[in-house]
């Protein structure tokens, strides 16, 4: 691994670890979920270290099997603000739906990154429902295991934004910049 690569891996955690609490902070405040022991912002100790493992792990993967794309993070927040609308599960689940698949469409992507998208969603769902089945934390609003049915096309959102940032950073790493 070249020192670029090492740097844009620090990027891809730092930003996993300080954007991704904030926006689960939004969820813990809007009321759509709550941590057992929350230790800042609402959210427990380790969400800061899950959010930036998860980042690292999403965005070095992409760009190994699809390198060409630039990031577009506009879609991931948006996808954040209607899960904390307080609209019900079922139509969050569709918007998120129809978010992920006109991201997906406008940026022209392929087979690959609906593949990449579908093992996110069902890797990063199995760990929230593991967590919630810990006792970790709860959500507010739920759907199958302790998790709302829309869960799973937040990570599919996800999968798409953070790839990019990912692609991004280890094609400016590769170039040097």
């Amino acid at each position: 691994m070249h020192l670029h690569h090492g740097w844009a891996i620090l990027w891809l955690f730092l930003l996993g670890a300080i954007f991704g609490t904030a926006l689960d902070a939004f969820h813990v405040y809007s009321y759509v979920e709550q941590y057992t022991r929350p230790a800042f912002l609402g959210v427990a100790w380790w969400v800061p270290l899950l959010f930036g493992i998860a980042a690292v792990a999403i965005g070095y993967s992409h760009p190994l099997i699809d390198p060409m794309s630039i990031a577009e993070l506009a879609w991931l927040l948006l996808a954040y603000v209607i899960a904390a609308s307080p609209i019900s599960s079922l139509a969050k689940t569709v918007l998120l739906t129809l978010i992920y698949f006109n991201f997906w469409l406008l940026t022209g992507r392929g087979w690959q990154n609906l593949l990449l998208s579908l093992v996110t969603a069902i890797t990063g769902t199995l760990v929230e429902m593991t967590l919630v089945a810990a006792g970790a934390f709860s959500y507010l609003q739920l759907g199958m295991l302790g998790v709302p049915y829309w869960l799973p096309f937040m990570y599919a959102c996800a999968s798409l934004a953070v790839g990019d940032l990912g692609r991004s950073l280890m094609y400016r790493s590769a170039r040097g910049t």
